[in-house]
């Protein structure tokens, strides 16, 4: 699909799932594949209450979406990343060591082993029909957002493991 058939495909969505103005101009501006990449992480909290951007969507992301760590229907294993989505299908594990600061997204029908160690900091979100595996070590953080799905945990030494649900 064009990039200008995308963006009008991907306002017409979001129009009815309830977009503001603002937003929605925002989408059908975007001059490129990785500006929309970007609009999707910063407006997240209307990607994930709504499910948006529908599958047959999201598959015209397919050439450019690992490089922003999105994945569907794929093996995954990171370090240290910003940030990581996993749709159905995905399941790997991501690590962080150090001072590392990520945020996940476990997504209907993913398995996401996080690792969490030395100093790192992780939020977890695990929506329904998904699993998450927590392993924190050294002084580690690691906060779940539980909006149904399963977790398991495990945390030694001085880690913390802390589930909210929601």
């Amino acid at each position: 699909m064009e990039l200008k058939e995308l963006r009008k495909a991907l306002a017409a969505e979001a129009k009815a799932a309830g977009i503001c103005s603002e937003w929605y101009n925002y989408i059908l501006s975007a001059q490129s594949k990785e500006r929309l990449v970007a609009l999707y992480f910063k407006g997240f909290d209307f990607v994930e209450a709504n499910d948006f951007p529908s599958e047959p969507l999201r598959r015209e992301f397919d050439d450019i979406r690992r490089h922003y760590n999105v994945y569907e229907n794929e093996p995954f294993s990171v370090t240290n990343t910003k940030r990581l989505v996993a749709y159905t299908g995905a399941t790997g594990k991501a690590a962080f060591n150090s001072y590392a600061v990520g945020q996940i997204w476990a997504r209907k029908g993913s398995d996401v082993h996080v690792e969490a160690s030395e100093h790192s900091y992780v939020n977890v979100y695990v929506v329904e029909g998904a699993t998450a595996h927590i392993k924190a070590t050294g002084k580690s953080r690691v906060t779940v957002f539980l909006h149904g799905g399963k977790v398991t945990q495990e945390a030694t030494e001085d880690a913390v493991i802390t589930i909210k649900e929601k």
